[in-house]
């Protein structure tokens, strides 16, 4: 029998159903130590298989803890309280550690990855798929500028985008699309010159954000990018949040736009008691196109929740995340459902008091899943 000097290639599917199968930390990598493998890896086929083959599983809570040389990454189940029976009390599973030259803040989770703006002088943006660990220094503008940019996400085209709103005209590259070969700023005309307030939440495909220019508007406007077709807009919003930017935030609300806004009051209840109680300003974007709003108002229940906490986000069925915002002894996060007017008290165990005698810095984020995407 003669045989053959050469054996058949292995058929593209079955490499495909073979890599969809590993962890995520395999995948990043053989994307890594194979150019082959890594170009079979970013490509839509393997992404969307390896979403079919994976058994959905519930959403978790990524929490980035921010020491004083590194970064940890730890996620725990989002509590849906399903029954009475269920425990206040869940540990966090670490992820990783990433080297903390990689930002001093974050700005969202934006479609499975974590971006780091890094708009200290000599520094550039950092983008990071905390599933994998994998992570890329975005290139340089050439202007000096160091200004605020943001991440936004286009679901039809699959792209990312990076925009740095100008406030200038002398500062014409600000626009930046990720995975496209050679990675180059370039420019896109924006009408009003203007600056972010805040970081970006982006939903379907829309990059909002709260933004000003003392020369050309007066206060704070919300802006509207659409990430696909690079067109910008400022919504007439109703929405009080002029008197401090800093105490609103922009959240997705069931996949509608909403600025929540929170203030402590201890004005609610007579003396002696004065307890502090948390109160909730909503402002949900009902109609886009209309651009309609409704305004709701919560008042949490009472000597529940303690210490420096912030609104994180609202879960599929609309219960508002509140965490706190640095390790200690015992650190909570709070469910509140409006609806019920309950508020749920959660103990995370696994990363408090990371670093001794020292109190770090805690980004949470929700509805926070597995993603394979390749940077």
């Amino acid at each position: 029998m003669e045989r053959e000097g050469k054996s058949d290639p292995i058929p593209i599917d079955i490499i495909l159903d073979i890599l969809s199968r590993l962890s995520t930390n395999s995948i990043a990598k053989f994307g890594l130590a194979s150019k082959f493998c890594g170009s079979i890896l970013r490509g839509q086929d393997f992404i969307e298989l390896f979403l079919i083959t994976r058994p959905l599983s519930r959403p978790r809570l990524l929490f980035a803890v921010q020491n004083s040389d590194k970064w940890c990454l730890y996620s725990s189940p989002q509590s849906q309280f399903p029954d009475e029976n269920h425990s206040l009390v869940v540990s966090a599973d670490f992820h990783m550690e990433l080297r903390r030259d990689m930002g001093q803040e974050i700005f969202g989770l934006v479609s499975g990855l974590l971006y780091f703006p890094n708009t200290r002088t000599g520094e550039v943006p950092v983008i990071c798929n905390p599933s994998t660990g994998q992570y890329a220094r975005l290139t340089q503008r050439s202007s000096m500028n160091n200004l605020s940019s943001l991440l936004g996400y286009d679901p039809i085209g699959k792209k990312y985008k990076v925009i740095t709103p100008s406030s200038s005209h002398f500062d014409p590259e600000n626009i930046l699309t990720l995975g496209t070969g050679k990675v180059a700023w370039r420019s896109i005309r924006c009408l009003v010159d203007h600056y972010p307030e805040s970081e970006g939440i982006c939903i379907n495909g829309v990059l909002y954000y709260m933004a000003s220019n003392k020369f050309q508007f007066s206060g704070v406007k919300i802006a509207s990018f659409n990430v696909r077709y690079e067109t910008l807009k400022f919504l007439n919003a109703d929405v009080d949040v002029t008197f401090c930017p800093a105490l609103a935030k922009l959240i997705n609300y069931k996949g509608k736009l909403c600025v929540l806004s929170c203030l402590w009051d201890n004005q609610i209840y007579p003396k002696p008691l004065r307890w502090k109680v948390l109160m909730l300003w909503l402002w949900v974007l009902e109609d886009a196109e209309k651009e309609e709003w409704l305004k709701r108002e919560y008042t949490l229940p009472v000597n529940i929740v303690h210490g420096n906490v912030s609104v994180v986000g609202v879960t599929a069925t609309g219960e508002i995340i509140l965490s706190m915002d640095y390790t200690s002894e015992s650190f909570f996060v709070y469910y509140f459902n409006p609806e019920r007017n309950t508020l749920e008290k959660v103990e995370i165990q696994g990363f408090e008091g990371s670093e001794k005698n020292l109190s770090s810095r805690v980004y949470t984020f929700v509805d926070y899943a597995e993603d394979v995407k390749f940077i």
